[in-house]
C-alpha cells in the first residue's frame, strides 16, 4: 500500500494514503476527541469534536476540518492544539451539552460517559448557551431498549449501528 508523510504536531509519520488524519493522529500516539466516530461505522463529523488545523505544502485549509473525514495528504502539516482549535472543540462541546439533560449524578452511565470524560478533560462545568431545547421523551415500548431523547448528542451512532450492522435500518433523525 503506498504510504503518505504528514507532520501531526511537529512529529512526522508514514501512514497509508488511504488513512484520515484522525487515524494518523492515533498512530502517532496523539489523542484527538471524538463522540460520533466509530471507525467502519459511523465517520460523518456530525460532533465537530475533532476539528484540527491543517496545511498542505504550506497551503493552509481556511477552516477547521472535521480530522475523523479529512484524507492524508502527502506533505499535511496538521496541529491539533492551537488555541483556535481547542476554542473551537470547547465551544462544539457546550453547544452539545446546550440541549443535553445534564443530569450526570443520576444517570446509569455516570463515571463511564464519554460526554462527561471530555468535559472534565476540558474543565467544562457551567454552559454558557442558554435557550430553549428540544422536546425529550423516554421510549419504553420494548423491554430490552430503553431510548431517553434527552441523552442524545445526534451524533448518528444508533443510526449507523442499526442500519450497517444490524442490518434493521429502522432509525433516522427526525425533525433534526
Amino acid at each position: 500500500m503506498e504510504k503518505v508523510r504528514v507532520k501531526i504536531n511537529n512529529i512526522e509519520v508514514q501512514v497509508p494514503k488511504d488513512f484520515t488524519v484522525l487515524m494518523a493522529a492515533k498512530e502517532a500516539g496523539i489523542d484527538i476527541p471524538t463522540l460520533c466516530y466509530l471507525k467502519d461505522i459511523n465517520e460523518v463529523a456530525a460532533c465537530r469534536l475533532c476539528v484540527v488545523e491543517a496545511s498542505i505544502n504550506g497551503q493552509k485549509m481556511r477552516n477547521l476540518p472535521a480530522s475523523c473525514v479529512l484524507k492524508v495528504q502527502d506533505g499535511m502539516e496538521v496541529k491539533t492544539n492551537t488555541k483556535r482549535v481547542r476554542n473551537a472543540v470547547r465551544s462544539n462541546l457546550e453547544l452539545i451539552l446546550a440541549n443535553h439533560n445534564r443530569e450526570c449524578l443520576s444517570c446509569t452511565r455516570n463515571g463511564t460517559c464519554e460526554l462527561q470524560t471530555l468535559c472534565d478533560e476540558l474543565g467544562i462545568e457551567d454552559i454558557k448557551y442558554q435557550g430553549e431545547q428540544r422536546r425529550w421523551q423516554v421510549d419504553k415500548v420494548s423491554n430490552s431498549i430503553v431510548r431517553d431523547s434527552s441523552k442524545c448528542i445526534l451524533c448518528g451512532r444508533c443510526i449507523s449501528t442499526c442500519r450497517d450492522i444490524q442490518g434493521i435500518g429502522i432509525l433516522d433523525f427526525t425533525e433534526r
